[in-house]
């Protein structure tokens, strides 16, 4: 009975491609999905070696898996759901997954080949990947200025501690708040506000390294995450962000200053935790507040 008309309603009823191969490698019934799969005619198809489905470089060590398959009937030594490049007629190299598996027919040992263009799986998982990488994003920036929001703020702030604790990596943390931004709302309504706190959010970011992180974490609170810096270049920074913010908001005719915190951390001792790390920078900011705002105020341990 010729191997063709054997299996020719049992591969066409698959909604995959499906190839049966002999033991010498050569595909010896395929169903149109497969043929229209590969770019073959389906007459060309059948006859040819399996490795021309497969690019030059792969053929190898093809060749030896597959002398092990039907080395050992009964067992599976390919595997199942396995992941190859295959090539079209054409030259187009793609992945396909493949099921492969053993069948006798009348003594004579087949491979039979469930073959799946990975291409539309692989477009669904890169599909879900951005979705949930969009969600991620979402889930950690601040809806209105764009930058961080306090959870990321939080979640960064804890890598940065275990930087310090496991490597001694020195950062530093600002925190920047608008001076009378309550009259800014009353004034002239809280969608001029939140133009405000778009425009500084910006102001902020322009300002800083490319290393740095900027948060909202409040209403017309920000904070910043500067790694890598000493006490000293984390105060000479803080002033020149200071400076280039009043800039800009003078020259956008924004009618508000800043207090900034500076929380300097290099000795894990003393910048034990999150919250401490906060409390600390959140004290300094509003003694800037106290001492006439607009200015740079370096954190003090013994607060």
């Amino acid at each position: 009975m010729e191997v063709a008309k054997t299996f020719r309603e049992f591969l066409e009823i698959i909604p995959d491609g499906a190839l049966v191969i002999n033991s010498g490698g050569i595909i010896v019934a395929a169903n149109a999905a497969a043929a229209s799969m590969f770019e073959y005619s389906r007459e060309v198809l059948i006859g040819l070696p399996l490795d021309n489905l497969l690019p030059p470089e792969f053929r190898q060590n093809h060749a030896e898996h597959l002398a092990k398959f039907f080395a050992h009937p009964g067992k599976r030594s390919m595997g199942n759901g396995l992941r190859f490049p295959a090539v079209k007629q054409s030259g187009l190299q793609f992945y396909v997954d493949i099921m492969l598996n053993q069948m006798d027919v009348d003594g004579d040992l087949f491979g039979v080949a469930i073959v799946r263009d990975y291409t539309l799986q692989q477009q669904t998982e890169e599909k879900i990947r951005r979705e949930l990488e969009y969600e991620k994003r979402q889930a950690l920036t601040d809806h209105l200025t764009g930058v961080m929001n306090r959870r990321a703020f939080v979640g960064q702030l804890n890598e940065e501690l275990e930087q310090l604790a496991e490597h001694g990596t020195p950062f530093a943390v600002g925190f920047i708040d608008l001076d009378d931004f309550k009259e800014v709302n009353d004034r002239f309504g809280h969608q001029y506000g939140d133009q405000v706190l778009q425009s500084i959010a910006r102001m902020i970011s322009g300002c800083s390294r490319h290393s740095d992180h900027v948060a909202r974490i409040g209403g017309d609170e920000f904070a910043t995450i500067h790694p890598m810096i000493s006490a000293e270049n984390a105060l000479q920074m803080m002033e020149r962000l200071r400076a280039k913010l009043v800039s800009g908001i003078e020259s956008e005719h924004i009618p508000v200053t800043l207090s900034i915190g500076l929380m300097q951390c290099d000795d894990p001792s003393l910048c034990e935790s999150v919250e401490h790390i906060v409390e600390m920078a959140d004290k300094a900011m509003y003694r800037a507040k106290k001492e006439g705002k607009n200015a740079v105020v370096l954190a003090r341990y013994m607060d």
